[in-house]
């Protein structure tokens, strides 16, 4: 897990990046967030997990016993860019099927 350092590093970067320039462009009438994905499944998470039991391993951690998809994370960016989502500003999205939540500490 050498690698998880750098990552969440550059995962708070994304998201310190989405506040600072949701604040400084807010007035513009531009919204900024970001979203933060759990496992979901593509080619380089099957890299990460390898073979049937790599996935049901990581799928394990997750509360909700599965993993998540293109198309999930594709419908929460949908989401922020319609006027539902006027009101959100500067945010991370967490999606990740309660990941966050079922990580040891």
């Amino acid at each position: 897990m050498a690698p998880a350092a750098v990552y969440a590093a550059t995962r708070a970067a994304v998201h310190n990046l989405a506040r600072s320039l949701g604040a400084d462009l807010a007035h513009e009438g531009i919204r900024v967030n970001s979203v933060s994905p759990g496992y979901i499944r593509t080619p380089m998470y099957d890299t990460f997990a390898p073979g049937e039991s790599g996935r049901e391993a990581t799928a394990a951690v997750v509360p909700a016993g599965h993993y998540g998809t293109p198309g999930d994370i594709a419908q929460t960016v949908g989401f922020l860019l319609s006027p539902q989502a006027h009101y959100i500003v500067g945010q991370d999205l967490v999606v990740d099927d309660g990941l966050i939540m079922g990580l040891p500490r």
